[in-house]
Parts: structure tokens; C-alpha cells; sequence
């Protein structure tokens, strides 16, 4: 099977796992939001952000590791598996444990408290998910992570979605969330068993300083390269209120749709650019070349859509009436989601080249920029505050990963440059602004439409465009299994 084709197997299932999860997440948010209002809101996902930094200590880029490492030692793929879940276990009851005590010792009220402590049984049970997630991308085995996300995600949201038809409080609809990653747990080990028969989940103590080196890596990569895009929920927890974390989270919330392109994206070309990187050079550049593309070409119309039609999309998700501040912030956030497609091949392209240490160092000093320009803004500007300082950290997040890459991706510029290429986008851009003052913003999907018939035709190449057109996925799929 060529690289493309392989990859476009594993961009399908990567996509179904990714779509399940977040579009599951973003109906039951929405159902939240707009049915128990900003403040309970606010409260629920106080308690799902700390729940996903614990996730992050947690998981500590044992998950990254762990998926790029088991391509390149599947003959010790046990032995590798079993170092790294000893360091998962121990991280894993240190962010539980953790989480309780800030449920006792934080300032917040006792409902918070209570989502905090059943959300930290969630963060325990979806950190080991993960972690057999990774297992399965490390084999490139993406139709299993497919099936459990979608038991999961659909599954609680069937559940939950009965639940908020009988006006259930937000703790029970919190507990069915926490229950329902425990059935995922069990069912996913079921398929590493059916991987690997042979594989132990014994732990063992790691005496290697090379791996222990690489963990510490990833693992601040992973902590802080999340941390400085969620920071800011976290700031305006304690320095502001709790409808101005519903307000904000709403934002959020639409946003991880189009990202999830990039989660997809980057799911499915780890593993291939992680083991070309050390077979062939040549190709692996070639692959990075054209991920990046794709994310540029995806990345134009997604923001500007999102830019000119944001108090549409406001209003028809969660009611102009009670979230119109969100119509600003969605905005600036169009802009982000445009800098992070751009930005993120060459991110990974250090991952892959085992520069990760570089990418570290970016995220780390991202995280204390963040802190301090959001400590600074958020108690003179509020939410605005919070979404200029995210905007000016993403900026020098990209600006890096730009530099600390130019050497291997010295045409990859040259997309931006091509005056037919530069023509759309303004045509484009200018058709949306018009449909805005017209309020017709349903006619945009005709230059939405015309934008990507152009695209494929005159910047991809062939086996690019066999990666969109590959229509027998299921047929490679049962070849390979």
C-alpha cells in the first residue's frame, strides 16, 4: 500500500474517532449552554477545563511518545508499552489525587466543588483511554480508536441528551459523563488484546536516562503546549465570573469544529512522518509538504467564514439574547484557528524529526507569556482580554515553529505567493462581506464551492488529490487486516 494510501485509510478512521468526540462534546455543550444558561455552564465547564489539565499531567506526552516511538520498535512494541504504563499509573493517581484536594482547597462554590470531584473520576478514566488510543495509532490501527470513541461519545450523549429532556441537574449529567468512560476503558483494552495477544499490562520500572529524557520532553511539550490555550478559561475562573467562563467557553467550544481538521490531520500523518523521517528523508518532506497544504487550503475559508457570519452563528447555536458578547470573541478567534492550521505541520515536523525538545521550549515560554499578558488584560478587558492575549500567544507560537523550520521547508511559502491563489481568497473574502451586509450568509457556500473545485484542480498534484479521491478506504482496510 502506497504512503498516501495508508494514510488516507488512517485519516478515515482517524476523522470518524476525531468527529464522534467532538461532535458528541460540542451538541452536549451546546444543550448545556443554551437549556441551563452561563452561569451553570460557566460552572460545568470550570469543572471539564481542570478536568482536561489533569488529563494533560496525566497523560504528560506519554500518548505522543507512545504512537511515534511503537513504529519504530514494534519487535519491543511489549516492552515498550510496559515502561511507559508504569510512568502513566503513577501520573495517573497524582492527577486524581490531585484534583480531590482542589475540589477542598479552591475558592469555588459548592457546586463547582462537586463537579470537580466527579470530574476528576472522568480525568482517571479518560487518561488511560488515551493511552490504549495511542497504542492503537502507534500500530496504525486507527478503525479501533473509531469504534470505542464512538460508543463513548454517542453513547453519553444519547444518555444525557434523556437526562436534559427530564430536567436532571447538572450533577447527574456530569456522572453519566464519568460513568460512561469507564465502559469506554474496558472496551478498549479488549481491542489491544486483539492487537496483541501476547501484550502485558504489568508495569515496569523504567532504568533507561534516554527514555526517561524523551518523556520529560513530551510531556512538558504536551502540559504546556495545552496549557497556553487554556489557560485562559482557568484566569477567568478566579479573576472574573462564572457567566464570563460560559460566555468565553461558547467560543471555545465552536472553535475545536474546525480544529478538529487539524486533529485529524495530524492523528493520521504522525506515525507515517515519524518512521519516514528515519527511512526516507526525501518522502518525508514530501508527506509534510503536502499535509501543510492541505491545512492552508482548508484553513483560508473556514476563518473567514467564521469572521464575517459570527453573530449568525451566535445566534442560530446559543441564542443572541444572553451570549451576544461571545459575537467579538468569536471573531479574534477565527484569526486563531487560522494561525494554528497554518502553523501546525511545522510543529510536527519537529515532533517527527526528534526535535521535540525544540517545540518544548516554544510552548514553555508561550505558557508564561500567556500568564502574564492574560493576568494583566483579563482584569481591564475581561473575555476581550482573555481572546487578544490567546490571539498574540498563537501568533509567536507559529512565528517559531516558522523559524525553527525554515531550513527544511524553504518552498512551502510559495502557496501564499501564487497570484491566482491570492485573486480567490480576495474575491472570496470580499463575496462573504457582502453576503454579510445582506444577511444572505446562505449564499456563501456558491464561492465556498467554486474556492475548493479551484484548489484541487490547480494546487494539488496527483497523489494529492488521491488522497481526497481515494474511494476504496474499506477495501484497503480489510487487504490490511
Amino acid at each position: 500500500m502506497s504512503e498516501f494510501k495508508k494514510i488516507s485509510r488512517n485519516s478515515f478512521f482517524s476523522f470518524l474517532s476525531t468527529f464522534f468526540r467532538l461532535f458528541a462534546n460540542v451538541i452536549l455543550f451546546w444543550l448545556i449552554a443554551r437549556y441551563y444558561g452561563k452561569e451553570i455552564f460557566g460552572q460545568f465547564t470550570i469543572a471539564q477545563t481542570f478536568a482536561a489539565i489533569f488529563v494533560l499531567f496525566a497523560d504528560f506526552g506519554l500518548d505522543i511518545l507512545l504512537t511515534t516511538e511503537l513504529p519504530r520498535n514494534l519487535n519491543s512494541s511489549n516492552e515498550l508499552f510496559r515502561k511507559l504504563l508504569s510512568i502513566k499509573l503513577i501520573l495517573t493517581i497524582s492527577s486524581f489525587c490531585g484534583m480531590i484536594v482542589l475540589a477542598f482547597i479552591g475558592n469555588f462554590s459548592t457546586q463547582v466543588c462537586y463537579l470537580l470531584i466527579i470530574f476528576s473520576f472522568y480525568a482517571l478514566f479518560t487518561t488511560l483511554t488515551n493511552f490504549l488510543f495511542a497504542f492503537f495509532r502507534g500500530n496504525e490501527k486507527f478503525e479501533h480508536e473509531a469504534k470505542v470513541s464512538f460508543l463513548i461519545n454517542f453513547g453519553a450523549l444519547f444518555i444525557i441528551f434523556i437526562l436534559i429532556l427530564f430536567k436532571e441537574s447538572i450533577i447527574v449529567i456530569s456522572l453519566v459523563f464519568a460513568i460512561i468512560r469507564i465502559i469506554g476503558l474496558f472496551i478498549a483494552v479488549f481491542y489491544v488484546v486483539a492487537i496483541q495477544p501476547d501484550i502485558s499490562f504489568k508495569p515496569k520500572l523504567i532504568n533507561s536516562s534516554i527514555v526517561i529524557k524523551k518523556v520529560l520532553i513530551f510531556g512538558m511539550f504536551l502540559v504546556f503546549g495545552n496549557l497556553y490555550f487554556q489557560l485562559d478559561t482557568i484566569l477567568l475562573a478566579f479573576l472574573k465570573s462564572e457567566e464570563s467562563v460560559g460566555i468565553y467557553q461558547a467560543v471555545f467550544r465552536l472553535i475545536l469544529l474546525p480544529l478538529l481538521i487539524t486533529d485529524v490531520l495530524v492523528n493520521s500523518f504522525m506515525p507515517t512522518l515519524s518512521r519516514l523521517n528515519s527511512e526516507n528523508f526525501e518522502m518525508w518532506k514530501t508527506v509534510g509538504f503536502a499535509l501543510n497544504k492541505f491545512l492552508i487550503i482548508i484553513s483560508i475559508p473556514i476563518s473567514i467564514s467564521i469572521f464575517f457570519f459570527s453573530e449568525q452563528l451566535i445566534s442560530l447555536i446559543y441564542g443572541k439574547k444572553e451570549y451576544i458578547e461571545a459575537v467579538p470573541i468569536l471573531k479574534i478567534f477565527a484569526v486563531i484557528v487560522f494561525i494554528r492550521l497554518i502553523s501546525e505541520t511545522r510543529g510536527l515536523m519537529l515532533t517527527t524529526s526528534n526535535r521535540q525538545k525544540i517545540r518544548m521550549f516554544v510552548v514553555v515560554s508561550a505558557t508564561f507569556i500567556n500568564f502574564i499578558l492574560n493576568y494583566l488584560l483579563i482584569p481591564r478587558f475581561d473575555i476581550k482580554g482573555a481572546a487578544m492575549t490567546s490571539l498574540i500567544t498563537n501568533v509567536l507560537v507559529g512565528l517559531s515553529f516558522f523559524f525553527f523550520t525554515k531550513n527544511d521547508t524553504p518552498n512551502w511559502n510559495n502557496l501564499f505567493v501564487k497570484p491566482a491563489f491570492i485573486i480567490v481568497v480576495l474575491l472570496i473574502s470580499i463575496l462573504f462581506w457582502v453576503f454579510n451586509l445582506l444577511n444572505v450568509w446562505y449564499l456563501s457556500i456558491i464561492p465556498f464551492a467554486y474556492y475548493f473545485i479551484f484548489t484541487f484542480n490547480k494546487l494539488l498534484n496527483e497523489p494529492e488529490k488521491k488522497y481526497f479521491l481515494e474511494l476504496n478506504i474499506i477495501k484497503n482496510y480489510r487487504v490490511v487486516k
